[in-house]
């Protein structure tokens, strides 16, 4: 989240695989919390509710709220339904207002909780290995063929946020989470940081070759596949040696409000352009103002929302045993 924003005010150019890392996380954990359910036995009921409401209080709440403000204060409604239904990310350009075009992570993360439960619930541990790696070739046969015949509504937004270009990291995150509960990471996991590191240089090295407009063709193809190796090479580094940084007070706690810092922050983006120039100032002041609506958001919106989770408890062999007892 701070590698977005920071992107966003001018500070750091290559902040936003910071989304790219939270597609890796998100397809880490959801896909993680799906097998556990669907290792309980529950009927199909008990499985896709208790996901979808869950799912929607944590999302659609804040996300939905902060759509409606900016197009009351804009008074610009005719792309609201697009934002509002996650799917703007499909389109060749963000529709008005356009301070939501950050909006597209989160249809592809809407897009991928739709579709991806009813895949791990109907499908065999083989078969859903099958599958995630049958989505990363589609991925990969849908960026080349637009790239090298693009139509004419693939604009350079289109190839870089439609849900083809940035599933990758998404079924990374779950190919880790199947891998884990499949006999876990032991001595294999030495490669990961090396792995992780050698990802970095070669997405430092593609951005050089974008900036310089050198082999466009090349650049597109390989950027997301090295991206999604460096995040789950990352993700499995992190959970295997758990370094003590990430338990850091205050960074735990920008990690708790980030959800609201990433909906709000763009909604001051036009204005600080406008009346400022310095990238680092912008950075600054961006922080300023979202942290504390965040805080706000987080203790007396999200979270009095999310207690109505308990309503719609996931199920689990801990949960069964429980009621066995």
């Amino acid at each position: 989240m701070l590698g977005v924003v920071a992107s966003h005010a001018g500070v750091f150019g290559l902040g936003w695989i910071g989304v790219d890392i939270f597609f890796g996380l998100s397809g880490y954990l959801i896909t993680g919390i799906l097998l556990d359910a669907k290792a309980a036995s529950p009927s199909a009921r008990d499985y896709f509710v208790p996901f979808y409401m869950r799912r929607v209080l944590r999302i659609l709440p804040l996300a939905w709220a902060a759509a409606l403000v900016m197009a009351s204060v804009r008074g610009e409604w005719s792309g609201i339904a697009w934002y509002m239904g996650y799917a703007v990310n499909w389109l060749p350009h963000s529709p008005p207002p356009t301070d939501l075009g950050h909006y597209w992570s989160l249809a592809v993360e809407e897009q991928f909780y739709t579709i991806w439960p009813a895949i791990v619930f109907f499908t065999s541990r083989k078969t859903l290995a099958r599958v995630s790696g049958g989505v990363i070739l589609a991925d990969v046969i849908c960026r080349m063929a637009f790239s090298v015949s693009p139509p004419s509504f693939a604009t350079p937004q289109f190839l870089g946020l439609a849900t083809f270009a940035r599933a990758d990291t998404l079924v990374v995150g779950a190919l880790l989470a199947q891998r884990e509960r499949n006999g876990g990471w032991g001595r294999e996991s030495q490669w990961a940081l090396p792995v992780a590191i050698l990802c970095g240089v070669g997405v430092v090295a593609l951005r050089v070759l974008e900036r310089m407009n050198a082999w466009p063709l090349v650049t597109y193809n390989l950027k997301w596949p090295i991206i999604a190796l460096g995040v789950g090479a990352g993700l499995v580094y992190v959970l295997v040696r758990n370094p003590s940084v990430l338990r850091w007070r205050w960074l735990v706690w920008i990690g708790q409000v980030s959800y609201g810092v990433y909906v709000i922050h763009a909604c001051f983006g036009h204005w600080l352009h406008q009346h400022f120039s310095q990238a680092p100032v912008i950075f600054v002041l961006q922080l300023a103002l979202t942290l504390p609506l965040a805080a706000l958001s987080w203790y007396l919106f999200e979270s009095p929302l999310l207690t109505l989770k308990r309503h719609w408890p996931m199920p689990s062999r801990r949960s069964r045993a429980r009621l066995a007892e």
